[in-house]
C-alpha cells in the first residue's frame, strides 16, 4: 500500500534568502484523513510566509474560512468562521524530539529539505473551535438553532419544573436555629 504524500510541504532547501509565499486550499479532504475529526467540512485559505535568513526559518501561517462542526445543542452543523495568525520559528537540529515542540517553535531534522506543514495546519485549526460550539445568535438575539429541536428543549425544561415534588426534608433545615 502507498503512503499518501502530503500537500501542504514546504521545500526550503535552495531557497534564497529573503520571503516565501505560499498559499494552501483546505477543504473537506484534509478533515477526512483524520482517524477522529470534530470538523465535518471545510473552506480555508491558509497562507504561509516563510522567512529564511541566516538564523531558524520563521513561517508566519494565516488561516480563514469557515468550518463545520456540530452545535451541541441542537445537533446540526453549522459553518464557524475561522481567522488564524500565528507564528512559528523552525529550528533544525541533530536530534529533533517533538515533546521539544511548543506553541511556538518546532524542531526538525539539521539535514531536512522540507517542511511538512498537515500536521500544524490540522493542530491550529481544531484548536478553534470551542468546547461546546453552539449556533451563533441571529441580529435579534434568537439562537439559529433548528426551531423544532429548541420548541423540544424548552417543553422538557418545563415538564421537568413540574414534575419535580417538594422535598419537605430540606424545608424542615431551614428551621434550625445556629447560636
Amino acid at each position: 500500500m502507498a503512503v499518501q504524500r502530503s500537500s501542504y510541504i514546504i521545500k526550503f532547501s535552495g531557497l534564497p534568502k529573503g520571503k516565501h509565499e505560499y498559499v494552501f486550499e483546505i477543504n473537506n479532504k484534509f478533515f477526512e484523513n483524520r482517524d477522529v475529526s470534530i470538523i465535518r467540512n471545510a473552506n480555508l485559505t491558509a497562507e504561509v510566509t516563510l522567512l529564511k535568513e541566516s538564523g531558524p526559518l520563521q513561517l508566519t501561517l494565516k488561516i480563514s474560512g469557515e468550518i463545520g462542526v456540530e452545535c451541541v445543542r441542537c445537533l446540526e452543523e453549522f459553518m464557524l468562521p475561522i481567522n488564524i495568525e500565528n507564528t512559528l520559528v523552525v529550528r533544525q537540529i541533530e536530534n529533533p524530539n517533538s515533546e521539544d515542540d511548543d506553541d511556538d517553535s518546532i524542531h526538525i531534522q539539521l539535514n531536512a529539505t522540507e517542511l511538512d506543514l498537515d500536521v500544524h495546519l490540522y493542530d491550529f485549526i481544531v484548536l478553534q473551535v470551542p468546547y461546546s460550539p453552539v449556533h451563533p445568535d441571529n441580529a435579534d438575539g434568537v439562537p439559529n438553532c433548528n426551531p423544532e429541536i429548541l420548541k423540544f428543549l424548552s417543553k422538557k425544561e418545563d415538564i421537568t419544573k413540574e414534575d419535580e415534588p417538594a422535598n419537605d426534608r430540606w424545608a424542615i433545615l431551614k428551621n434550625i436555629k445556629l447560636n
